[in-house]
């Protein structure tokens, strides 16, 4: 018997969601003899619940999705995703030893091939990498196919200097957004699918200020914050590391430390 795990126990949502768009069609079938719009409804239906479990960040109606991680001390986990970069990778890094921090680097893996003097830099300082596909298709990953989803995922990994010691067990997708093809790639290679319980926004955030007001209303112990680097370069290249310094500054101020969680500590229900 397969043992029961949060990966086989959210399949039914998946394959409950994908049941009733497909018997949807012969539903509005059944019903096209009453009401116009009573026929359409399953189908109409259907539709929004597919694009709400697509585009809404999060939500785990196609699988799990880790928001938090179980912990009763005062800890939370910096999560840097879209590098590694040149412009930003030294310095925020040079910040986390400044803060005592550690955080998890979730890189892109063409940008880890054409840097990876950075990706060696991350991992020889005490951080961690994680697979954020290879080319970072934010506007199309979530309507990719298997083969494409294969592609990204396995491409990135390739590329990520892990060892036993140090397993890349971790994924997130791009802008959030996924399909009914994602768990079942991810689950066949066991990696998690990683979310967040606060993010700053600073893609497009003006302020940085507002950026770390903003992850520091929201922190609490076992949290997840989402943060960026190598956006912005020429046009404000300092944006991220500064939202980075305070939103370590405030995290300091408060007590809480920045701590990379173990697997078994990984929870899908925000902290």
């Amino acid at each position: 018997m397969q043992p029961a795990t949060p990966e086989n126990n959210a399949a039914w949502p998946r394959r409950a969601l994908l049941g009733f768009l497909f018997v949807s069609p012969l539903i509005a079938i059944s019903l096209s003899g009453t009401n116009l719009f009573l026929a359409l409804a399953p189908i109409i239906i259907s539709h929004l619940l597919i694009f709400y479990a697509t585009f809404v960040p999060n939500c785990q109606w196609w699988g799990p999705v880790i928001r938090s991680f179980a912990t009763t001390e005062p800890e939370v986990w910096i999560t840097i995703d879209d590098g590694p970069s040149p412009a930003h990778t030294p310095q925020i890094l040079d910040l986390l030893e400044r803060f005592n921090a550690r955080a998890t680097f979730f890189v892109i893996g063409r940008r880890a091939e054409e840097y990876p003097h950075l990706i060696t830099e991350i991992l020889s300082r005490g951080h961690q990498l994680a697979n954020h596909t290879y080319t970072h298709p934010s506007g199309l990953f979530w309507a990719a196919g298997p083969a494409r989803i294969t592609a990204e995922i396995d491409l990135c990994a390739e590329l990520l200097r892990t060892t036993p010691e140090r397993p890349a067990y971790s994924f997130r997708v791009p802008a959030g957004l996924k399909n009914p093809f994602v768990h079942p790639e991810l689950v066949r290679r066991r990696l998690a699918l990683i979310g967040w319980t606060i993010r700053g926004l600073d893609t497009v955030q003006s302020e940085p200020v507002l950026t770390a007001e903003r992850i520091l209303r929201g922190t609490k112990p076992g949290a997840i914050i989402l943060l960026h680097e190598a956006h912005r370069i020429a046009k404000d290249p300092e944006f991220h590391p500064r939202c980075l310094e305070l939103t370590l500054s405030g995290l300091a101020e408060r007590g809480y430390r920045c701590v990379i969680p173990q697997r078994e500590q990984f929870q899908t229900r925000a902290a």
